[in-house]
């Protein structure tokens, strides 16, 4: 798989003379792939697309009063595939996953008149404690893409997370919204957000809380509208 730290906007040419040196593999199973391709056509049948509330991006719905973004648009559910191919793109340094997705959550946003009015793309924050065991942001690197598919700024450092030592994945639901509210605040990249659209990336959706906080700092900082895009949201079974 391409590495996320060699390249962010892979050309052409330079995904060709990468695949010289790296072999391009599948996110979802490892397999060898030719140069151009992001992932195999076995895996990507076997992605499940997410069937939930276009406002909440839940099944069923969450409560819509709570929420600080307007709406929370998801790709596929968090399992199979999709999990393995996200799991490779934050512990194995490929961006397949991000190139792909960046490509289909424009698509989706397009379709659904929401790049009109959007005005620049960000992402949740990583804490540097992380950031440096693993060595990238890979909700960064999503969003990245998201932007130059939307053809939209890209806000790097808009929003600042805590170095918190819990893990959020290791807390419940109700732990996770009252850690997510302490752990994120306004970033060192100062933009004028009066009256702005945001688009807010994230690899996964799952109790909503971490994107609640998030959009709930952008609002603080004067964005008009907070769109949350993810590549997946959990299911009821899993969102505990």
């Amino acid at each position: 798989m391409k590495s996320a730290w060699n390249f962010t906007f892979p050309s052409k040419i330079k995904m060709y003379l990468t695949d010289l040196l790296l072999p391009n593999r599948c996110p979802g199973c490892g397999k060898l792939l030719i140069w151009d391709k992001l992932m195999c056509d076995a895996c990507r049948s076997k992605l499940i697309p997410a069937q939930v509330c276009p406002v909440c991006g839940k099944k069923p719905c969450t409560d819509h009063s709570s929420l600080r973004f307007d709406r929370a648009l998801c790709l596929y559910e968090y399992s199979g595939k999709c999990k393995e191919a996200i799991y490779s793109l934050k512990y194995n340094g490929g961006i397949n996953f991000a190139i792909y997705c960046g490509e289909k959550l424009g698509e989706m946003l397009e379709e659904q008149g929401i790049s009109r009015e959007a005005d620049a793309v960000c992402c949740v924050p990583m804490s540097r404690r992380k950031r440096r065991r693993r060595g990238y942001n890979h909700a960064q690197i999503l969003a990245r893409f998201v932007a130059k598919e939307l053809d939209k700024p890209f806000y790097k450092d808009l929003l600042l997370h805590s170095d918190t030592l819990t893990e959020h994945h290791r807390l419940s639901a109700a732990q996770r919204r009252e850690n997510a509210q302490k752990s994120f605040s306004p970033g060192k990249n100062k933009i004028d957000l009066k009256s702005k659209t945001i688009i807010l990336c994230d690899d996964i959706y799952t109790t909503g809380s971490t994107m609640n906080a998030c959009a709930d700092q952008l609002k603080q900082m004067g964005a008009k509208k907070v769109i949350a895009v993810s590549i997946a949201t959990t299911m009821p079974e899993n969102d505990n």
